[in-house]
């Protein structure tokens, strides 16, 4: 069973019927410029298709956007601002999504009280 899911990547500054602007974190700067010295989180914009966002939580200004996971691994494009200083590059959005594989875990093992109660008298 796939189950899909939603990646945080910043404040939304803005949006249009067709557009978002998202001021984004410095985790998802440096999926987009591996390497790239910091920049304060909100530095950096990135333009793209609305339909990119999640349908469960759709973006608004001034809060966290989220974008569908599905989506950005298809790597559509975007247009990315790094200073902030209006000068926008045409970027591909799959890196967003690098190592947001879900992990499947097993469920602990069930112990009895018994069990419990020897496990916590040894810890040191």
């Amino acid at each position: 069973m796939h189950k899909s899911f939603d990646i945080a990547i910043g404040r939304c500054q803005s949006l249009t019927e067709k557009e978002v602007v998202v001021e984004l974190d410095t985790a998802m700067v440096s999926r987009l410029v591996p390497g790239h010295p910091w920049h304060r989180s909100g530095t950096s914009k990135l333009k793209l298709a609305i339909e990119l966002c999640s349908a469960q939580r759709p973006p608004q200004p001034g809060c966290e956007t989220f974008l569908n996971r599905d989506a950005i691994l298809k790597n559509p494009s975007g247009r990315f601002d790094l200073l902030g200083d209006g000068q926008f590059i045409a970027v591909r959005l799959k890196a967003l999504a690098a190592n947001t594989e879900p992990e499947m875990l097993e469920p602990a093992p069930k112990l009895n009280w018994a069990e419990r109660r020897v496990t916590r008298s040894h810890r040191g």
